[in-house]
């Protein structure tokens, strides 16, 4: 089915590519899950190599979808929170993510434009939590532009092999994610269960 879609991308006019690459960046950028931005980056990569368009046409596209994505993610945060369960709400809007995003927001905004398990709670809890626009502004900008960027020019130089090489890597990575996932939880639940009754925040 993806190679189908593919296909048909491939039959597009260049405008139309970039329109659709605009788009589906977009909505990536919005923190939709799901959506599969590589393919019309794979269908740009050969429109590049054909002559059709430019790398840097295909950058300017890209980045701009899922930059102004990113921002309408923001903005609408407020309201698509309250169609999430109530616990997804309590903590977007606890005490602690607001210091959580106070102290590392620039980076977990500009990881998560790339990495899609932190795109969505990430865009939804710097919007909740009211997390400083102009930082969000220009650190969502600068991690749109090196997710697209990395991204774009790795399938254009490489083709379709980089993203089965990088989903190869995942496989074997996970093991390893999982338990520090694992050991940075029992860390938080023992500091948690330590801590004073007075200390502990709602």
């Amino acid at each position: 089915m993806l190679w189908q879609v593919l296909a048909w991308l491939d039959s597009l006019n260049p405008f139309w590519l970039h329109f659709s690459s605009f788009t589906l960046m977009f909505l990536e950028g919005m923190g939709i899950p799901g959506i599969p931005g590589f393919l019309p980056m794979l269908a740009l990569s050969e429109s590049i190599h054909a002559g059709q368009t430019t790398l840097w046409e295909a950058l300017l596209s890209g980045t701009l979808g899922n930059w102004l994505g990113s921002l309408a993610g923001y903005r609408l945060a407020a309201s698509l929170l309250t169609r999430l369960p109530l616990s997804w709400q309590r903590l977007a809007h606890s005490r602690r993510t607001a210091r959580l995003m106070n102290r590392y927001g620039g980076l977990l905004v500009v990881v998560s434009r790339t990495i899609g398990s932190l795109r969505t709670p990430v865009t939804l809890y710097a919007g909740a939590s009211h997390y400083a626009w102009p930082a969000y502004l220009a650190f969502s900008a600068l991690g749109a532009a090196l997710h697209v960027g990395v991204w774009q020019t790795l399938i254009w130089r490489f083709g379709p092999s980089i993203l089965e090489q990088f989903e190869r890597l995942q496989g074997q990575a996970l093991p390893y994610l999982i338990g520090a996932v694992v050991v940075v939880a029992g860390v938080v639940w023992w500091r948690h269960k330590h801590k004073a009754p007075e200390e502990i925040e709602i």
